[in-house]
């Protein structure tokens, strides 16, 4: 059998249908209107004229949308094709809100929402919208039967901590994503970690923390450093260093950025004897400090406004923890901002660039600034 016969060929236009999409295309978008008002209300020649009026750059040819839904009833009801016309157009308009209260509109109707058409409101609504906004639209897919995925969950907590609201984010991770058979992982939980403790809500991240752990989640070497800086930021440092003794024994040896964490922490609360000891034991481990964490431990110090205090310390790390040699210019930048190096300062400086043997470790500047 030809192949001619197993396709199913598409219907030829008639006359008025070839007339209204030849109107439409070349933007004679009130002749169209008028011919489909008078001779041609089908739900075929509905949806070529919506299309040509939603892909018009014109924010008024898009209004004119409803009225001609409303022109065309009893005669073309609109389909799935017609909701999905409308929806792209006010999603690229930025108006996602009215496209939700569109496909609202689709089971009484007795059409049912497509999966596509819904991701694509709720990426729309979580980009443009108010969060809240997104969180009940998500109700209304699982009331379609439409299973929210991964990248939905993903989307609304994104907006969420956007708006600031760390709590309604964890309870899409802790609670909604499990009801709809997405089980959250390290990513989300790393992601709640840094947000309370971002906020400070110390509390919160011991509660984050339990929860990975009670699901047989096992940390890796990011998410430690995520509890470790949060430790540090409620004042416990002793508990920080424990941690970072219990992930050698859990099997996710310390890396260079947890031990920056702990000398942040330790100069953070005034102890700079114990800061040079934390760091001194990162490099009796081998650990060496490249351009990226000795970048971060500078921003954490200057966070904190330490890092003056710190300059004998990271002096020491910069001539022997560091794991390449440091190139002089970069090296003042990041030492003697605000003030040029002491003279003691310039000769450590010297002996560094001297000793290096490795290529000049370029410091980051965004980090520094």
């Amino acid at each position: 059998m030809s192949a001619r016969r197993l396709s199913s060929p598409q219907p030829e236009l008639t006359g008025h249908h070839r007339l209204l999409v030849t109107l439409a295309r070349h933007g004679r978008l009130a002749a169209a209107a008028a011919l489909f008002s008078t001779a041609l209300r089908t739900t075929r020649a509905l949806n070529a004229l919506l299309a040509a009026l939603c892909s018009s750059p014109s924010p008024t040819l898009l209004r004119v949308a409803p009225f001609v839904l409303l022109r065309a009833a009893p005669h073309a009801a609109p389909d799935a094709a017609t909701f999905r016309i409308l929806t792209s157009a006010l999603c690229r308009a930025n108006r996602p809100a009215a496209a939700a209260d569109l496909l609202r509109c689709m089971p009484a109707l007795l059409l049912d929402p497509d999966p596509r058409h819904c991701r694509a409101v709720l990426a729309s609504l979580c980009r443009c919208g108010p969060a809240g906004d997104a969180l009940a639209f998500l109700d209304d897919m699982r009331r379609w039967g439409v299973s929210p995925t991964r990248p939905d969950h993903r989307a609304v907590v994104d907006a969420l901590l956007r708006e600031g609201k760390p709590a309604e984010a964890y309870e899409v991770v802790a609670k909604q994503m499990d009801a709809d058979g997405v089980a959250p992982g390290l990513p989300e939980f790393e992601r709640m970690l840094r947000a309370f403790s971002a906020g400070r809500e110390f509390e919160a991240v011991e509660e984050v923390f339990d929860e990975m752990l009670l699901r047989g989640l096992v940390p890796d070497v990011g998410v430690y450093n995520v509890y470790v800086g949060a430790l540090c930021g409620r004042g416990d440092l002793a508990g920080a260093r424990r941690m970072v003794a219990c992930m050698e024994r859990a099997g996710c040896p310390p890396d260079v950025r947890t031990f920056g964490v702990v000398v942040a922490g330790c100069a953070a609360a005034g102890d700079m004897d114990a800061a040079s000891e934390v760091a001194r034991e990162a490099m009796r481990r081998g650990l060496r400090w490249d351009s990226p964490a000795l970048s971060e431990l500078v921003a954490l110090l200057r966070a904190g406004d330490h890092a003056e205090k710190a300059r004998p310390l990271l002096l020491e790390i910069l001539r022997q923890g560091c794991a390449a040699g440091v190139d002089a210019s970069a090296l003042r930048q990041l030492i003697g901002e605000g003030g040029a190096l002491r003279a003691d300062e310039e000769g450590q400086c010297a002996g560094v660039v001297a000793d290096g043997d490795a290529r000049p470790c370029q410091l980051d500047a965004e980090r520094l600034c």
